[in-house]
């Protein structure tokens, strides 16, 4: 939908007279809100467009770039035996710098994973993340789910923290990626299982391969 309105907009664009003088308003379309030099102007803002929120010009400034990582599975949750993985994680800066993505491959004890990630800042939420990896029946989820709390940077640590469940069991996900330095950070999942207390299944190690051009 999201889309089609953006095609729509632009088709409005398109076909409106040449623009008129301030304060007069242009020809409308029929189903789409009238256009005008003022509507423009609230819609920049007076005092210019809108600019990134701090914490995602601070979260794509700590990760942005390719990433090599090295992973350890302990012998719990989807990995009974343990193991090793290797992988790569890119993460890119959106467009105007408002939302991070994240590209992830890797393969695991698990399996080979495909993942892929948004990171956005919402003035009444905070930090929103969607999740999209090939294990997911759904492909795509918010992660964590609302109503919980999105995931929370304080500028050295990433957390994603959420509570749900899983084949009818309680599952506690808790995700950390810390120690974040210009060349590597860490990242973990800790996991509670019916109620238990948490374990670790995973840690990675990554390793900077490239640094984003704007950097």
């Amino acid at each position: 939908m999201k889309l089609i309105g953006l095609s729509l907009l632009a088709m409005g664009i398109c076909l409106s007279p040449a623009p008129s003088r301030h304060g007069e308003k242009t020809a409308s379309i029929p189903g789409l809100p009238e256009y005008s030099a003022q509507s423009s102007s609230a819609l920049a803002g007076e005092s210019g467009p809108p600019q990134p929120a701090p914490q995602i010009l601070s979260l794509t400034k700590a990760l942005a770039g390719e990433w090599i990582t090295q992973e350890s599975y302990e012998p719990i949750f989807m990995t009974p035996t343990g193991g090793v993985g290797r992988g790569e994680q890119v993460f890119r800066t959106g467009p105007g710098g408002f939302v991070l993505t994240e590209e992830y491959h890797s393969k695991t004890p698990a399996g080979e994973l495909f993942g892929f990630g948004v990171i956005w800042w919402d003035e009444s939420k905070g930090l929103q993340h969607l999740w999209c990896i090939n294990i997911y029946p759904t492909g795509c989820e918010m992660f964590p789910p609302p109503p919980q709390p999105g995931p929370q940077w304080d500028g050295k640590r990433l957390v994603l923290h959420l509570e749900g469940e899983q084949d009818g069991k309680k599952l506690v996900w808790h995700e950390v990626i810390s120690d974040v330095t210009s060349n590597s950070f860490t990242q973990t999942a800790d996991i509670s299982e019916s109620g238990g207390p948490l374990k670790r299944w995973f840690t990675t190690h990554a390793v900077r391969v490239t640094v984003p051009a704007h950097q």
